[in-house]
């Protein structure tokens, strides 16, 4: 017996017709995901570029203020010291003055330093600002002792309390505005417990740590100095805008920044005013009140002037600073042709920054800040110079 076979379905596929829909609906569907995801492309590069600005603008900022806060500090009670031309040694080479120049950014900086809390180097136009700051950093107190050189080796004080191995100090004249020196205290110095202080200072060999070929003995020998205290990592920061970074350099290099190393990244200018207290816009002069803002470039306010013992660099009472930050990814809409730094002031002090075409895609925000120099204040009433109505009648008690 044969036995039939069972009816075979006929298989029947997609016509042309119902193809076509599909590929519309799936080509629909997709252009529709490519936009969803375009579009949060565009607020994840927004809102990172945004996230990412601010965070190195918090990072640069703090920086700044950390070194700007301390200006003059520890330095605030000498008198005439601001514009002592500064000599210093490490290892036996000369730190300063500077030989051969500073690296950029700071290639037109004086090579030759003189102690001031702060001094700002004009960039020109819109170009980014140069900042050096000094400060000591000891706990010991600020006060200077009389002190007289009794070799090269060993420093005679009304007493040593407060210093310890391996501190570095600063020998001033007490009378006039002449070259002062940095030193280092011996290493294997220290206070006998239940023991008086000894009046003399012993400091390290000739040519050894921060101690000069000759130690303080290349200073005149008939002056009165002071010494300071400054402790073992006192700072002369300069810091400065290179390629797109903020980097900073310590003059001393008790810090081990001997070259500029970058502190933070993404930061495309730095601008800055300086608040004076020298009278203008009908103030009163060296009342420690500020009185008007003006830019690193004014006359009497340069940094040759600040550095040179000018009446500037008493006169400064606050510092005003701008970092425009700039996003490390671009955004797909362009941003505006310029940045204004600046904008609450006078047309004058105003700073106006172009972006070109190409840049405009990134995105930028301007962290502006003030930090009072409350040093100043106290260097006011410290300074000698009171011949010429410095300070103010009644500003210093």
């Amino acid at each position: 017996m044969v036995l039939a076979r069972p009816f075979a379905r006929r298989q029947a596929g997609l016509t042309l017709l119902e193809l076509m829909i599909g590929m519309t609906i799936g080509l629909v569907g997709s252009l529709a995901i490519v936009q969803v995801f375009s579009q949060s492309e565009v607020h994840r590069r927004t809102t990172a570029g945004a996230a990412d600005a601010q965070q190195a603008g918090t990072i640069a900022s703090w920086r700044l203020m950390r070194d700007l806060r301390l200006a003059g500090s520890g330095l605030q009670h000498g008198q005439t010291l601001w514009g002592c031309p500064l000599q210093a040694w490490r290892g036996g080479a000369t730190l300063l003055p500077r030989g051969g120049g500073w690296p950029a950014p700071f290639a037109a900086m004086p090579a030759a330093l003189s102690l001031a809390p702060i001094a700002v180097l004009d960039g020109g136009g819109n170009a980014p600002d140069s900042i050096v700051v000094m400060s000591a950093r000891t706990g010991a107190g600020p006060a200077p002792l009389p002190a007289s050189v009794v070799s090269a080796t060993e420093l005679d004080a009304t007493t040593s309390v407060g210093f310890a191995a391996n501190d570095l100090l600063l020998l001033a004249d007490m009378g006039a505005v002449m070259p002062c020196q940095i030193g280092q205290v011996a290493p294997g110095y220290a206070a006998l417990p239940g023991v008086p202080a000894p009046r003399t200072i012993p400091l390290g060999a000739v040519g050894s740590g921060y101690n000069g070929p000759a130690g303080f003995t290349n200073l005149p020998a008939d002056r009165d100095y002071a010494v300071f205290n400054l402790g073992r990592t006192p700072s002369i920061a300069m810091y400065g805008i290179e390629g797109r970074a903020l980097v900073q350099l310590d003059a001393l290099q008790t810090d081990g920044l001997a070259v500029p190393t970058v502190q933070a990244e993404n930061v495309e200018n730095l601008q800055v005013l300086y608040g004076v207290d020298d009278g203008g816009g009908g103030g009163v002069a060296n009342d420690n009140v500020i009185d008007r803002w003006v830019t690193p470039g004014t006359p009497g306010f340069t940094v040759a002037e600040m550095l040179g013992g000018g009446m500037g660099a008493l006169q400064v009472k606050a510092i005003r600073v701008a970092l425009v930050m700039r996003s490390a990814e671009p955004a797909q809409r362009a941003g505006p042709a310029e940045v204004v730094v600046f904008p609450d002031q006078p047309a004058a002090l105003r700073v106006v920054i172009p972006i070109p075409a190409a840049e405009r895609a990134y995105a930028r925000q301007v962290y502006d800040f003030v930090v009072p120099l409350r040093n100043q204040w106290i260097a006011l009433c410290s300074e000698g110079r009171r011949a010429g109505a410095i300070p103010a009648p009644g500003t210093c008690g």
